[in-house]
């Protein structure tokens, strides 16, 4: 198997991580290149649970909110902090709580967060560096008895009493995961520092989770083993199958394939091409629906029709890149369970015990998500509301 990796190109990395992808969506988007990124990646950890040592890194995910960027500017030399739109084309970079209040006002639950993020995060900072974190608590722990919790999105992190982390976050005024180091001479020409997690100073004011996911004490057996290989395999297969341009007729449908796919997670159904199809061409008739003039839906009417026609003329391609992706998706659960044998956090949703939101892995510098979608991925959309 690991002979398939010498025919695998892979996709280039991006330089600010605005978006992580589930390691399964690398073939919808990125096609062969994009299967062989997801292929290397899953087996790097495979290996690495294994006990072969190689560059793939694990670490946490966190399901804190907001994320925040932020250090010295390199060009001013001035500490900033911000959300992501700090990579904005017009940056909103906040210098201090004036900064905040202008750009973020309209939010007074970011505005709050940035605050304590302003005043306490330069206690851990080196001094030069730029980092993002995701908050996840600022003065918002729950003392419970025999336990101390928090929570800022869907999970509910918590910890015994009496342990060094509880400790940490009773004590503190703000907790985060910092989880992305950036490096550059100039702003816009920051780039990520792909699977370099910083170890930043401590400091009692802020709790920092821990980033790195201890892979020694994961339990990682022969069975285990052999249910990823089966996966694997059969997305080798479906790949093989796959001729180019049958690749390239997928990613120009990527976006709404992607859509289609998350869509079947909210309801539970199994992702198909006619589904597809029908799922496509509903959203692109409520686009003729939404115009007025009869110039507007004649051109977006021929915009379904061709597209539509592009779709069913690739059946057999759209089906085989959905087949790919569902095995992949198998072969990465596999691999997640057992990552989720060591955990040393609680975690619940809505009160009933859980698992890790998931894992972050880093693979030829580019990262991608280990989460299992129809536990968390559903649970986030009905939270939105979706």
């Amino acid at each position: 198997m690991m002979k398939f990796t010498k025919f695998l190109a892979e996709e280039a990395s991006d330089d600010k991580l605005k978006h992580l992808e589930h390691v399964e969506d690398h073939v919808i988007h990125g096609g062969s290149e994009g299967f062989g990124h997801a292929f290397n990646t899953l087996n790097g950890v495979h290996e690495k649970l294994r006990g072969t040592d190689n560059n793939t890194k694990v670490t946490m995910k966190y399901d804190g909110s907001p994320s925040v960027v932020f250090g010295t500017h390199p060009e001013t030399g001035k500490f900033f902090v911000g959300s992501k739109s700090v990579f904005n084309k017009k940056p909103k970079l906040n210098y201090t709580p004036e900064d905040i209040q202008k750009n973020h006002g309209h939010a007074p639950g970011l505005v709050s967060k940035l605050n304590a993020a302003l005043t306490h995060l330069p206690k851990i900072h080196d001094g030069k560096g730029i980092y993002q974190a995701d908050i996840m608590h600022a003065g918002d722990v729950n003392h419970e008895g025999h336990r101390v919790s928090y929570k800022t999105n869907t999970i509910t992190y918590h910890h015994p009493a009496d342990s060094e982390h509880a400790q940490k976050a009773v004590n503190s005024h703000i907790g985060v995961a910092v989880h992305t180091a950036y490096e550059g001479n100039k702003f816009e020409d920051m780039k990520v520092k792909q699977g370099h997690v910083p170890e930043l100073q401590e400091h009692p004011d802020v709790h920092q989770l821990p980033i790195h996911h201890d892979l020694s004490k994961v339990s990682y057996t022969q069975a285990d083993q052999a249910e990823y290989k089966k996966h694997l395999d059969n997305a080798v297969s479906e790949f093989k199958k796959m001729p180019k341009e049958g690749h390239e007729a997928v990613t120009k449908h990527d976006t709404p394939i992607k859509t289609y796919l998350n869509a079947t997670v909210r309801d539970g159904s199994t992702p198909s091409h006619d589904e597809f199809a029908k799922h496509y061409s509903t959203t692109m008739k409520k686009k003729v629906a939404g115009v007025k003039t009869d110039n507007a839906k004649a051109r977006h009417t021929k915009t379904h029709d061709d597209t539509m026609s592009h779709v069913k003329a690739n059946k057999a391609h759209i089906e085989g890149a959905i087949a790919m992706q569902q095995h992949l998706q198998k072969a990465k659960g596999v691999l997640t369970n057992a990552l989720n044998t060591n955990n040393t956090i609680g975690h619940e949703i809505a009160g009933a015990p859980t698992n890790p939101e998931g894992y972050v892995v880093h693979h030829n510098d580019k990262p991608s998500k280990f989460v299992h979608r129809h536990e968390f991925s559903a649970a986030n959309f009905a939270r939105a509301g979706d």
